[in-house]
């Protein structure tokens, strides 16, 4: 089922937008603003210029007419002063095309009007507005009325000596007719400015957008695979900056790429050595008439530099473990050159039959070999030349960590029971040219055991940095030393792991050896 994708505005529709909401909001407060200030100014003087004519008027007139005892006075449809009828009334109050002058005269409950020269009774909206006079005592002020369907402004000043209100009024559409002219004027030109700030938001709009435009076309073709295309950098504005952010990124991606060629090319490489020195080790469960060994390797990095062999003739079982210095690639080229010296031993026993005896003799012909490899890597092993009918054991040690010796037909093994085969030691392979070594013989006898290990065991750590140790390794051995051969490996380690929760730092080798 098809769904509609949402409608996408292209950012500089989005942009000139955002740009003319504002500026229309931005005018049309300040218009607005402007506007009602100018009608409200314009009203106050207005009122203030009707108040002051219907105030001046008043005065004007009552100095006309003099001093009364009654004031003004309505008989028989005539306005009377003193008792006599004022027929010049109209000549007293002044002509004016826009402004109307009049005269509101209270009598008998009524409102009586003299406007135009003829005398009426006032309407009904005259008589609310009156009505303050009276009440309130408003003897001048400014108010709006209905005339003809019509509005207009009106002032009066009321004088209670001779009892009539001097009245000016004008019609609000004269009176406001320049101010909506320039009300009218001010929303042109308002929305004269409204375009030309839309064709000024359209002009500014379309160079930002357009480099955005740019940017986002590169992006996508980086996406897409295209890593070669590059923008031109013109300007100095945070779009600029921005296009050359994405130009670096472009060009870091492509260093990056590169790099993740060559790390692939060397894990390739590296795979294939791992491949390789995993031929180099025995399988782990070695079986002779005499003896039984297991073996276990657990590297730190793809390639170890601990190696562990085993080389059989018909007489004797010839037992290998050594570590080289660091772990990695480099070291793991150095139990290549360890594992040669092991297959040269068919060769070697053919032109001396007696150096398989001699564990100092092999491991001085190992010492030519490393040392002739370089000198940067230099490596610890321990030889053990087991005799498959005498069930002796000629050793020799190249500085290496070493093994414990225990027999495994006691009921229960303590940390007296464990001989660390310390002598003989010798220097490094590879330390010296014209290193030698001796050799140690021990004679063994069924249930015999013998625990070879690397010093990456006793110096794995837990998370907080503390070693294992040879105490807790002496402990674990003493708790499952005795167990059939093939187990007494997957505890020790299982010891080790449950101490040392993190990856090894290095490469750990057990081997184990019983008589039978």
């Amino acid at each position: 089922m098809k769904t509609n994708s949402p409608v996408r505005f292209p950012l500089k529709l989005k942009l000139l937008a955002v740009m003319i909401i504002l500026i229309a909001s931005s005018l049309s407060v300040f218009v607005g603003i402007a506007l009602t200030t100018f009608r409200e100014d314009k009203a106050a003087y207005v009122y203030e210029s009707l108040l002051n004519k219907a105030s001046s008027g008043e005065i004007l007139l009552s100095q006309k007419l003099g001093a009364s005892s009654s004031g003004l006075q309505v008989n028989q449809e005539k306005i009377q002063l003193n008792g006599k009828p004022l027929d010049d009334l109209s000549q007293l109050l002044p002509e004016n095309s826009t402004i109307i002058h009049s005269l509101v005269i209270p009598q008998g409950g009524n409102l009586y009007l003299w406007e135009d020269g003829a005398l009426k009774i006032a309407p009904p909206s005259l008589k609310s507005i009156f009505a303050n006079v009276f009440e309130k005592s408003i003897f001048e002020a400014v108010r709006s009325f209905t005339k003809d369907d019509e509005s207009w402004l009106l002032a009066y000043r009321y004088n209670p000596a001779l009892n009539y209100a001097y009245v000016t009024s004008v019609p609000e559409s004269e009176v406001f007719a320049v101010t909506r002219y320039l009300i009218q004027k001010s929303l042109f030109y308002g929305l004269f400015i409204l375009g030309v700030s839309v064709i000024l938001s359209v002009l500014l709009a379309k160079p930002l957008t357009a480099s955005l435009e740019r940017v986002q076309n590169l992006t996508q073709d980086i996406a897409s695979g295209n890593f070669s295309r590059r923008i031109k950098i013109k300007g100095h504005d945070e779009v600029t900056s921005l296009a050359g952010s994405v130009n670096h990124m472009a060009d870091k991606i492509v260093l990056f790429m590169e790099e993740m060629k060559e790390k692939a090319r060397l894990e390739n490489e590296v795979q294939v050595a791992q491949l390789v020195q995993s031929s180099f080790f025995p399988e782990n469960s070695v079986e002779n008439n005499a003896y039984s060994i297991r073996g276990h390797i657990e590297a730190a990095s793809e390639c170890g530099g601990d190696w562990w062999g085993v080389y059989e003739s018909e007489n004797w079982t010839i037992l290998f473990i050594a570590d080289a210095t660091g772990h990695g690639v480099p070291a793991a080229l150095l139990t290549a050159t360890i594992n040669s010296c092991k297959t040269s031993l068919a060769y070697l026993s053919e032109l001396d039959p007696g150096i398989l005896a001699r564990p100092g003799e092999i491991l001085r012909f190992m010492n030519q070999a490393v040392h002739g490899s370089g000198k940067e890597i230099q490596v610890t092993c321990f030889v053990a030349s087991l005799n498959k009918k005498t069930r002796e054991m000629h050793f020799s040690n190249a500085s290496h960590t070493p093994p414990l010796f225990f027999n495994a037909e006691k009921e229960s093994l303590g940390k007296e029971d464990f001989q660390p085969l310390m002598e003989p030691n010798g220097p490094r392979l590879g330390q010296s040219p014209g290193s030698t070594y001796s050799s140690g013989t021990l004679s063994l006898r069924g249930g015999d055991t013998i625990f070879f290990y690397t010093d990456g065991l006793i110096e794995a750590e837990n998370g907080e940095g503390q070693r294992w140790g040879e105490r807790r390794l002496l402990k674990a051995l003493g708790q499952h030393g005795s167990l059939a051969l093939e187990e007494i490996i997957p505890r020790i380690l299982g010891e080790l792991k449950s101490f040392s929760v993190e990856k090894f730092k290095d490469d750990v080798t057990v081997v184990s050896l019983r008589v039978k």
